[in-house]
């Protein structure tokens, strides 16, 4: 990546090329060379939703993720997953980066992640087998 807006152009890509998700909103976007953010609200083919918040970096035309949460919800609502990396889990060996699974109070270690990781995550988990090839 050479900049911030080509990483963007690069993330909008994805989604809307993704099978899976049927509508997207753009709730914020900023690019100031490097530098950028993105708040993105998808709607997916289950009923289900995703919450793609990054900000980040571009440094020797590589991507640096500095803050970001990832919100999966199913169709009613129900937490799926949310990997982000507030520093509110000192206890989690990978902090800050980590994982609330099905239940707020759930929280696992992960590593850190991007908006292109989560997209395959989905995908592969959710709607793999219901895809064309």
């Amino acid at each position: 990546m050479k900049d911030a807006s080509e990483y963007l152009a690069h993330v909008k890509a994805l989604v809307i090329a993704a099978p899976y998700i049927v509508h997207w909103k753009v709730v914020r976007e900023e690019a100031q060379g490097d530098i950028g953010l993105f708040r993105y609200q998808l709607t997916l083919a289950d009923g289900g939703m995703l919450e793609m918040f990054e900000r980040f970096q571009i440094e020797n035309e590589n991507l640096i993720v500095t803050k970001y949460s990832f919100h999966w919800q199913d169709a009613n609502g129900s937490l799926r997953k949310r990997w982000d990396n507030a520093r509110h889990h000192p206890e989690i060996v990978t902090q800050p980066h980590h994982v609330h699974e099905g239940r707020e109070n759930n929280v696992a270690p992960h590593n850190p992640v991007s908006a292109e990781e989560i997209l395959e995550i989905i995908r592969q988990s959710a709607f793999s087998e219901n895809l064309p090839e």
